[in-house]
Formats: structure tokens, sequence, C-alpha cells
């Protein structure tokens, strides 16, 4: 199973956000050494917790401080932004970094109503999304396939020789279908998206209506899931306490201003609707030590049809996020070395 990472620059308690954007740089680090694929930022606004509101900037940090890991954005709120703008931020990116850029782009404004018209203050009206993909993609590609008539006398500054892998963020069915359709990797949030009935008919619906472009020959099925690793399945059911508190709370009217310790959290004081939420909100993570926690992700990964899992290590305390991608890259190593390796022929398309 190919391992990647999605971090969210969790600010710890008693921490500053300028703690949290160096241990994501830290955390890309060892990612890069465990021998993880990649490495992805989000966009998050107006969040105490989560530091990373520009993931290109935060993807030209830890692409300055790695060698060889993919870096990624995962992704980049395209309803916010000029398709033009996007495509310059990517090649200067893949220009300084060639053959290690990743460019996802998500559909939703990552922010409430107030932020997202401060990010579109200037704006005459908004471009539906697909368009705005299709320009993206042509922007990218120096409209080689024709696709954009409103940007056919324009290029992209500054050519570039290669080009990012270009991947859609979604949690359903449509974004599969425009992923599959403009030929661009797709990745499912099973995250925000639990329904596995839901993700794997959107994963099969892209693989079967997929169109090969140049950005991708071939179809491409990521998962990212949120992940909580310890050395044992008791310690990362006590950090788990504070992922539970901080996701109810994030998705509340008063969102935590804090990644919270364990000891910090009081599950005492939760209510039932509460206590409801937390446990649907447990299907959207994979909890234990190393060996279960690799054993869970297997099992979305069968479902999904797919080799690449991405985690999302909301854990409280850097020390703990640094264990917890290194256990989990220990159990996989150990579950690659047992699995049967599949002759050359079988493992030809």
């Amino acid at each position: 199973m190919r391992l990647s990472i999605l971090d969210h620059s969790p600010v710890d308690d008693g921490l500053t956000a300028s703690d949290a954007l160096w241990a994501t740089t830290r955390l890309a680090q060892t990612a890069q050494s465990l021998g993880y694929e990649r490495f992805w930022v989000a966009e998050h606004h107006q969040s105490s917790v989560q530091a990373g509101s520009s993931p290109e900037l935060l993807m030209m940090q830890i692409a300055a401080h790695t060698e060889t890991i993919r870096v990624g954005s995962g992704g980049i709120m395209l309803p916010n932004y000029s398709a033009y703008k996007v495509a310059e931020t990517a090649r200067v990116l893949e220009a300084l970094y060639p053959g290690r850029i990743d460019l996802g782009i998500g559909r939703a404004p990552g922010a409430d109503q107030r932020v997202t018209r401060a990010l579109n203050d200037e704006k005459t009206h908004l471009i539906p999304f697909p368009a705005k993909l299709k320009d993206l993609k042509a922007l990218l590609l120096d409209n080689a396939d024709g696709s954009s008539d409103r940007h056919h006398s324009i290029y992209v500054a500054p050519r570039i020789s290669t080009l990012p892998e270009f991947h859609i963020l979604g949690a359903s069915g449509n974004t599969a279908e425009l992923a599959a359709r403009e030929g661009l990797g797709f990745t499912f949030a099973h995250f925000i998206n639990p329904h596995y009935q839901q993700g794997v008919m959107a994963a099969e619906q892209y693989r079967t209506s997929f169109r090969p472009s140049r950005l991708h020959a071939a179809p491409s099925v990521i998962v990212a899931v949120f992940a909580v690793v310890a050395d044992t399945v008791d310690q990362a059911e006590r950090l788990a306490g504070s992922f539970d508190d901080w996701l109810l709370r994030a998705e509340s009217a008063t969102p935590a201003e804090a990644l919270m310790a364990p000891e910090a959290v009081e599950p005492a004081h939760y209510g039932v609707e509460a206590r409801e939420r937390i446990a649907l909100n447990r299907a959207r993570v994979v909890i234990g030590d190393g060996p279960l926690a690799i054993k869970q992700l297997q099992r979305i990964a069968a479902q999904y049809q797919t080799d690449q899992m991405m985690v999302i290590p909301m854990i409280p305390g850097e020390a703990n996020r640094q264990r917890a991608i290194e256990l989990l890259a220990r159990a996989n190593q150990a579950f690659n070395l047992r699995a049967p390796q599949r002759s050359l022929q079988e493992s030809q398309p």
C-alpha cells in the first residue's frame, strides 16, 4: 500500500500558528525519510486550530526543506481564485521543483459565507466550477487540447517542460464524474463522507468514465482518512478523545481555539446529542497501534479498490504526530513484506 499524508497544520494548546507551520515542515521531512509518497497541505480560513490558510506558500516551504517527496495541495479551493493565477502558481512551483508538485483542487469555499465574500469581494460574477476547472486544465496545458475558448490567445508563465500532477478532491459522484471527464486524478474525502456505498460508487464511476489526458494517462484514486495512531491501542484511544473533541467543536457554533491535550478534554460533560455525533464521526477515522491502523486502512483501500491511502494525523502534540506516521510506515512495510508478491505478468494492466 502506498501511503501519503494530508496535514492540517494543527495548533496545539499553548503553542502558536508559527509553531504549527514549522511542525508541519518537520513532519514532511520525517515523512520523506519514512518513504511516504506525497505530503499535502490543506486550505482553511478563519480557523484557530488549522494554521494552513495558504497551501501554495506552505508547499513552497515544504518543498524547499525536502528533496524527494511529492508536495501538494489538499487542496486549493478553486472557487476563491482565478484559474489563471492558480495555473501560474502551479507552474512556478513545478519550475522550482520539477516532478514533485501535486496540484490538488477543491470545489468548496473552505470558509463561511462572510470569509467567502471577503475572498471574492472584487468579482463581478462567479464562474461555475466545471467551467473554471476546464479553464485551469487548458491553461496548464497551454490550451493544447483546445478545451478553452475564453483563454485561447494567452499562455501561462513560466514556460516549463514538466507538468504538476492534477487531482480533484471530492466527496461525491459529481466530482468523480468531473475528474474522469477531464482526465484528472480523483481523491475521495472519506474523512468528510465516510459512507462506503457512496464513496465506492464514486470511485467506480470515476474509473468507468475516465478519459486519459496529458495530465493523467490512467485513473488514479486516492482515499483520505483521519488517523490516530500510537504505540498501543489504549494510548491511541486516549489521543482519540482529543480528536473527538476537536471535530465535534469544529462542526459546531463554538469551534475550539486549539487542539487540546487528552487530559484537558472533559467527555463527562457531553450530552446525548454530542455522544451520538462522536460515535458517527468515528467512521471518519482509523484508530489503533500501527498494525491495527494498517489493517483498517487496508480494509478501506480494498473497498475502494485502490492502493493509495492518505492519512490526516489530527493528533495533539508534534511528538505524537511524528510517532504516528513512524508507526504507520513501519507497520505498512511489515505488511508489504508479508504480502504475497505478484508476478510481473500479474502486475501488468
